[in-house]
């Protein structure tokens, strides 16, 4: 299990995890997408290494040294983004953990990055403050007195925060209540997306909101926006889960323990179809339904049976395979 990714983590039920975003940009550096000659991508690459690995705790990574699969890999467990992963100037710093993570020339110079596990949005933020502080001991940012961290897309200018929760909504997706959801944060500048972020589909019930404001607030503001957010969603889907299991009682029962009955036998199973199950099962859970599970040992099935995570264990990409290997490790699991 990821070190971030732990057991009785605050509101874990619904709330998966959390991470802390930072945008950050070198001083009279083109941004990413204007920058021509080596020697600034060079220099890019210099700032983040001499101000971070000086620690043990960090190690360096060129994404043209990087396989496809690696890199697939990394998209799976939220530690870099599409866009960095197409980038051949692209580079990655990363904690032994892998809770804490440098993209470097992804859309900005840097994008700093923090995972917790659940509700942890305050402890989240102090580690990728920590970060951003050892960056900036070695690196001269762009910065305007009346604006803060200039940044290569304006919604991101000012603080360059972006806060986000991955949540596990199966009640109010399966009442259709995520328009409501959408339509209600939206009013206090926040945004939904499916679990991958911008233009990802929601997989599994699982969905990210995030702050959409950086600029005019400060971070803590933010951070306390997106709390009070949190708490509402979660409120909301708690008592869906109630009003659902009261109106649907043996039915919603029969349907979480044939996911149950599918998932301890299977011998072949597809990405889409597990995950669909385990998020039925980790509903099961939150209404004690299923006991003998943790919804953190559920959270960690999906993220190890995603398929370029299997296939990079297997050494072997191919659909039929990862669907075999897919269903041994969720066998192991839910057999234990």
């Amino acid at each position: 299990m990821p070190m971030w990714l732990e057991n009785n983590a605050p509101e874990c039920d619904v709330v998966v995890s959390t991470r802390i975003r930072l945008a950050r940009n070198l001083a009279k550096v083109p941004f990413p997408s204007r920058i021509r000659n080596s020697q600034d991508i060079e220099k890019v690459h210099a700032g983040a290494k001499e101000s971070l690995l000086k620690s043990s705790e960090f190690k360096y990574s060129k994404l043209s040294d990087m396989s496809e699969l690696s890199k697939r890999a990394l998209i799976e467990r939220h530690i870099i983004s599409n866009e960095l992963a197409k980038n051949k100037n692209g580079g990655l710093i990363t904690s032994k953990d892998e809770s804490l993570s440098l993209m470097i020339m992804e859309e900005d110079h840097y994008r700093l990055q923090s995972l917790g596990g659940g509700l942890s949005l305050n402890t989240a933020y102090s580690a990728a403050d920590q970060l951003d502080k050892m960056l900036a001991d070695g690196v001269e940012y762009a910065f305007d007195e009346e604006l803060g961290f200039l940044t290569s897309c304006p919604s991101n200018t000012g603080t360059g925060l972006r806060a986000s929760l991955m949540l596990h909504l199966p009640a109010l997706t399966a009442t259709k209540g995520i328009s409501r959801i959408t339509s209600m944060i939206s009013k206090v500048g926040m945004t939904v997306r499916g679990a991958y972020g911008e233009g990802s589909a929601a997989s599994g019930a699982f969905y990210q909101i995030s702050n959409q404001v950086t600029l005019g607030v400060t971070e803590q503001e933010i951070l306390a926006r997106l709390l009070t957010t949190a708490n509402k969603v979660i409120d909301f889907e708690r008592n869906t889960r109630k009003e659902l299991y009261k109106n649907l009682g043996i039915v919603l029962e029969d349907k979480i323990w044939r996911a149950i009955g599918i998932l301890k036998n299977a011998r072949r199973i597809s990405d889409a179809e597990a995950q669909k199950l385990i998020s039925d099962v980790a509903f099961g859970v939150s209404l004690g339904i299923v006991t003998g599970l943790t919804s953190s040992q559920l959270y960690e099935t999906m993220m190890n049976t995603r398929p370029a995570i299997i296939a990079e264990k297997k050494s072997s990409d191919k659909p039929q395979l990862r669907d075999i290997a897919r269903a041994d490790i969720i066998r192991d699991v839910f057999n234990t």
